[in-house]
């Protein structure tokens, strides 16, 4: 019975879902609430897809860490740079440590809008 409810399950929307854009881009969408660990869960899933192209991570980066908040935005930067991809931030919030994290090669962008308009035109 258990098993039976279990496989009814669906996933939460923006919770390291895999989907495919209309123009064939992969996008690992994982914008509800990241955190730490979800960040490093989402870039193991990113290294282990076999993708042909370019590996891209787009992010505001994380927020409401209170003190850590510098320290885990510019250590996510670090990790994207370590599993091969290349960083757009979004926004102003985190631009500093992920800036620093991805050793100042991080594109930045003001808004989602910028980003999405990014992507379409860099990764399409």
């Amino acid at each position: 019975a258990l098993a039976s409810r279990l496989s009814r399950l669906q996933a939460v929307s923006n919770r390291l879902q895999v989907v495919t854009a209309a123009s064939g881009v992969l996008v690992i969408d994982d914008t509800f609430n990241a955190n730490p660990a979800s960040a490093r869960a989402a870039l193991a899933l990113l290294s282990s897809l076999a993708v042909s192209g370019r590996r891209v991570v787009v992010t505001p980066g994380m927020i409401e860490l209170g003190s850590l908040q510098y320290g885990e935005n510019l250590a996510l930067a670090q990790q994207v740079l370590a599993h091969g991809a290349e960083l757009v931030v979004v926004g102003r919030t985190n631009a500093v440590p992920l800036s620093i994290g991805a050793e100042r090669r991080a594109m930045r962008v003001d808004t989602r809008d910028e980003a999405v308009t990014w992507v379409r035109s860099n990764l399409a």
